[in-house]
């Protein structure tokens, strides 16, 4: 890879920025489409981002952003305009600068997170769902898994009325009434989804109790790093099938390079 002074600049942007997977993960995309385009990660650092958003919109080769944790709803409101799926959900994870300039956001979680568990041969229709957070990934893969056909889906968070917001919104979007707030109990057969943050970090403590956790389930995960987590590895030795979060990143980066091309490559 060569980085030249025509080359186009694709950041992604968090806080914390250390376990972001989608530069590595992107840059073959890239290069398989033939685009003089590099991702670079860009830590923001907390109640910066309105700051560093100047800064962006005037880098004229930054041609696009990738959001992570924790600026996925704050960046869909600094958005020009914003795609349907973002804009139902309130957050983005892509961000497009438009052939006018302007800045688009758009939301690509929901959408990678099922390709990847239908992609590792987990089905989704008629399936009993637990889903732990209710930030902005968590809207867009609630909304995701009601559309693939999910017979329920249980919203928990340590915020009970935002786990009912979330729940009413992905009722609303998809038109059925299978989403509900509760608490974070796994049931027997469940697909059980991590889609906090806790994870990364190896003192984080666990979403749920691991006692209520057995060899019917599915445990995934939205955490990327580490690949495997205290979760994750602790469900496996409980007999569980588990589910890395990278499977989300693999099926979602492909798509994202090939959006950036079509105006930018």
């Amino acid at each position: 890879m060569k980085i030249r002074g025509t080359t186009k600049i694709m950041g992604v942007i968090g806080d914390p920025i250390a376990q972001a997977k989608t530069p590595e993960a992107i840059l073959p995309h890239f290069d398989r489409l033939g685009t003089d385009m590099v991702c670079i990660p860009l830590h923001v650092a907390a109640n910066s981002l309105e700051k560093a958003w100047r800064g962006f919109e005037v880098t004229r080769n930054l041609v696009g952003l990738g959001i992570t944790l924790p600026y996925k709803q704050a960046a869909a409101g600094l958005c020009d305009t914003l795609d349907p799926v973002a804009e139902r959900v309130g957050a983005v994870n892509v961000v497009r600068r438009e052939r006018d300039g302007s800045f688009r956001g758009y939301q690509f979680d929901g959408r990678g997170f099922c390709s990847g568990l239908l992609q590792a041969g987990h089905d989704l229709e008629g399936r009993d769902c637990l889903m732990i957070g209710a930030g902005g990934a968590a809207m867009a893969v609630a909304c995701a898994l009601m559309e693939h056909g999910v017979n329920s889906l249980t919203i928990a968070n340590r915020t009970p009325a935002k786990a009912a917001e979330v729940a009413e919104l992905a009722n609303r979007v998809t038109g059925r009434r299978a989403a509900k707030a509760g608490p974070a109990t796994p049931a027997a057969g469940q697909i059980v989804i991590n889609a906090t943050s806790l994870g990364m970090n190896a003192d984080d403590p666990l979403p749920l109790d691991l006692g209520t956790i057995d060899d019917s389930m599915l445990v995934a995960e939205l955490v990327a790093e580490p690949e495997r987590t205290r979760l994750m590895i602790a469900a496996r030795d409980r007999g569980a099938a588990i589910h890395s979060g990278m499977h989300m990143i693999r099926a979602q980066v492909g798509l994202i390079a090939e959006h950036l091309a079509e105006i930018h490559g």
